[in-house]
């Protein structure tokens, strides 16, 4: 008689590297909530620089959610320093000790995305000029928007 269910006797060979629920991630790997961040982080940045707007429960994500010694900071802007720290924090390899040389060993173009993803939004609501230039014109926000983004990616995908 056969079995209602057939039992798998051997290892078809198709899932040899999967990391598991419980295994670390590696270095040139992004996870769901990594990609996930990424999503966050990309969206706040349209918003961030007037190319996209939302609004949810009466809030505009442009509008100013605190001001800590007086510089503004919107809700599309602490969405995305925060999707970008929280890739940051929630790699297993990043330690938070070693990450200027973490960022430093990066070559090339993946260490000017990183520092510029880290310090773009900061330029951002710290200096009038480089928000004004940035929302100026739609090219120059996208601009921001891919080089922030980009940036994230390769946080997310080299630490």
């Amino acid at each position: 008689m056969v079995p209602a269910y057939p039992q798998r006797t051997h290892d078809p060979g198709f899932n040899h590297n999967h990391r598991g629920p419980l295994t670390s991630m590696a270095k040139m790997e992004m996870d769901a909530l990594d990609a996930s961040l990424l999503v966050a982080g990309l969206a706040s940045s349209f918003m961030l620089v007037g190319v996209a707007s939302f609004n949810l429960f009466d809030v505009a994500f442009s509008d100013t959610l605190f001001a800590p010694a007086g510089i503004g900071l919107s809700t599309a802007w602490v969405i995305g320093y925060g999707s970008i720290v929280g890739t940051i924090v929630t790699n297993d390899n990043t330690e938070l000790q070693t990450l200027s040389d973490d960022i430093q060993g990066l070559q090339g173009y993946y260490m000017a995305a990183a520092i510029g993803t880290l310090a773009l939004p900061v330029a951002f609501v710290v200096s009038p000029s480089v928000s004004n230039f940035i929302t100026s014109a739609d090219l120059w926000g996208l601009a921001y928007v891919v080089a922030v983004t980009s940036g994230q990616f390769a946080l997310g995908w080299m630490l």
